[in-house]
């Protein structure tokens, strides 16, 4: 069991959160599907996870997304606990209302394997908005969002997570993009077990993930992407949002298709 939900909380932290990214949706009726594999340590679990991602604008101004992610490693002290299969699976919407604003929103089903997540199945919404903006050589994106979930068989639903993402593209030329970045979270509220409120309130209690890879154009067609992630930040943030204490690092390969 511990194994589990060590495995469960690796996964949870792939990623900050869910978005695509934080910058203008795709022009009309253009698409991207994204192919790569995410890497993830903490302690002693190894987790890879390959994954599905793609997005395509149906209508001016309107993109809609889906990712797929399916765990095929997982290892605890170096033995293979033989945990794989398919996790949350996100619909993802974004709407540019403005030239450097957009609104979105992620919905994750409850379509993990119970050998990974156990038979809770809840369901998760992240919104808000994003602002981007170019500044010379430097491609600026950002988003402010909430994050929260339903109840589900365990009775129980974590606090809101409030998000504050920030990510610097550094135009160096056509082929070689590097970035960095920064993605912040805070607890609101508190644990409520069968709708009834937990005595201690996380409100406050935030983490942080500095964040830095680079994208490869090959072409207008392909593009090579690697990413760095570390999540750290307080004790109490880091329990709820993954089950451990420790720093979690991500690393993160992917192939980017645009048509």
């Amino acid at each position: 069991m511990f194994k589990k939900v060590a495995l469960a909380a690796a996964i949870a932290a792939t990623a900050s959160f869910a978005t695509y990214n934080y910058f203008p949706v795709l022009d009309n009726h253009k698409g991207q599907v994204t192919i790569g594999e995410a890497d993830v340590f903490q302690d002693k679990s190894t987790v890879g996870i390959l994954y599905v991602k793609g997005r395509y604008t149906v209508i001016p101004n309107l993109e809609l997304g889906l990712d797929i992610p399916f765990v095929v490693v997982n290892y605890w002290d170096g033995d293979d606990t033989e945990h794989t299969g398919l996790d949350n699976i996100t619909l993802m919407g974004r709407y540019q209302f403005m030239p450097t604003m957009n609104a979105f929103l992620d919905f994750a089903l409850p379509t993990c394997n119970d050998d990974i997540c156990g038979d809770d199945d809840h369901f998760t919404f992240h919104f808000g908005a994003q602002y981007s903006q170019k500044f010379g050589m430097i491609d600026f994106g950002s988003e402010l969002g909430l994050a929260l979930e339903t109840k589900g068989k365990d009775k129980a639903t974590p606090p809101w997570t409030l998000n504050l993402g920030l990510e610097g593209d550094f135009l160096v030329s056509q082929m070689f993009v590097p970035y960095v970045g920064l993605d912040l979270g805070m607890l609101l509220g508190k644990y409520t077990y069968d709708g009834e409120d937990g005595d201690k309130s996380y409100t406050g209690k935030f983490g942080i993930a500095p964040f830095l890879g680079a994208n490869i154009n090959f072409n207008q067609m392909f593009t090579l992407g690697l990413g760095l992630n570390f999540l750290v930040g307080g004790k109490d943030y880091l329990v709820v949002k993954t089950g451990r204490d420790e720093v979690k690092t991500t690393f993160d390969i992917h192939l980017d298709i645009n048509f």
